[in-house]
């Protein structure tokens, strides 16, 4: 659904070249500065450090795990200005009191399987963030309670972690919200008090529904891969919704859509179950459909009034030559290919 920036990794560097660097974002590019090893030269720390100053969000500075050592955050004390910051695949951390040190953070990614800080979230430098990614970790214990403080973060991904979740309805600028390896037992009920919310997924994890979930500025809902899920809902409970993706659910048998006069892009992928796609008709901006491995049948998709709108048409089912048949017929009828991604 998401289209990020083509982004630039630079690994192991044993010197900064800034003004590459700088032309890369000036390109629109990202850049992502990676290092496997937290003992590195003084010169080259500096460099990257006034590099990041002026650089902003675009310069990822990123550290991750490839050994069996524990990460030692005491070298982010030469990175005072790091803007955009990623600590991931590390089994073990120390010192990662270090991060309250850097007043400038603005993202972060955090990844430590035994993390021994499950109170890291309350650095008060860390209420400046904007976007925060919470990987997995042992024992998913790390406490987002301090979020309700947070009045600047647009973006959260978290992954496993759960405790005091319903904090983020007190942060009036959320707006992307994924939720990834949620328990069946986490209760999302919270997403409805969700003030600014606009993107929304769901991926792995378990729970039989979400049709009890709403969002009244909703536009994008993406839902992968999450175990046992059965019911979707009424998709017309997201009266603003411009974007839907339901990917590799095996137990999904009907997506039901409702008043979505945005709906303008909608992909059904892998989900083999699916044979009820009802309400099609009744969305006026629908542009793109693409639709992949279900029990829909495409004469009957077709013989059902179709949006004026509709200019993109994917329809495949995993038979080669089946697939070329539907392919040529709906070129001849005037559809273009629609995209998955």
């Amino acid at each position: 659904m998401y289209q990020p920036p083509v982004q630039e990794r630079i690994h192991q560097p044993a010197h900064i070249d800034a003004a590459a660097i700088r032309a890369c974002i000036d390109q629109g590019e990202q850049v992502v500065i990676q290092f496997t090893q937290d003992r590195l030269p003084a010169p080259l720390l500096a460099s990257l450090d006034a590099l990041a100053s002026t650089c902003g969000t675009a310069l990822e500075i990123r550290f991750f795990g490839a050994s069996t050592l524990p990460f030692d955050a005491r070298v982010l004390r030469a990175l005072p200005h790091a803007v955009n910051l990623s600590l991931d695949c590390h089994m073990r951390a120390i010192h990662l009191e270090q991060l309250g040190g850097l007043s400038h953070l603005k993202r972060l990614c955090l990844g430590v399987h035994h993390l021994a800080e499950g109170d890291i979230l309350a650095l008060d430098n860390l209420r400046g963030l904007e976007s925060l990614s919470l990987e997995p970790t042992a024992r998913a214990h790390i406490d987002l309670a301090p979020l309700r403080h947070w009045k600047r973060l647009t973006q959260l991904h978290t992954a496993g972690h759960a405790k005091n979740i319903e904090a983020i309805t007190a942060v009036p600028t959320l707006a992307k919200l994924t939720l990834a390896q949620i328990k069946s037992k986490d209760d999302v009920d919270f997403i409805g008090a969700m003030p600014a919310l606009e993107r929304l997924c769901f991926i792995l994890g378990g729970r039989t529904s979400i049709a009890h979930v709403t969002a009244p500025r909703l536009r994008e809902l993406e839902v992968a891969r999450v175990r046992g899920l059965e019911d979707l809902g009424d998709i017309g409970r997201f009266p603003h919704l411009e974007r839907l993706s339901v990917e590799d659910q095996s137990q999904v048998k009907e997506v039901r859509l409702g008043a979505n006069p945005a709906l303008a892009w909608l992909v059904l992928r892998n989900c083999k179950a699916i044979e009820h796609l009802s309400g099609l008709a009744g969305l006026p901006a629908l542009q793109a459909l693409a639709v992949h491995m279900t029990r829909l049948d495409i004469d009957a998709l077709l013989a059902a009034t179709m949006p004026a709108a509709l200019k993109q048409l994917s329809f495949s089912t995993g038979a080669k030559k089946r697939d070329d048949a539907i392919r040529a017929q709906l070129t001849q009828l005037g559809y273009a290919k629609a995209p998955y991604y």
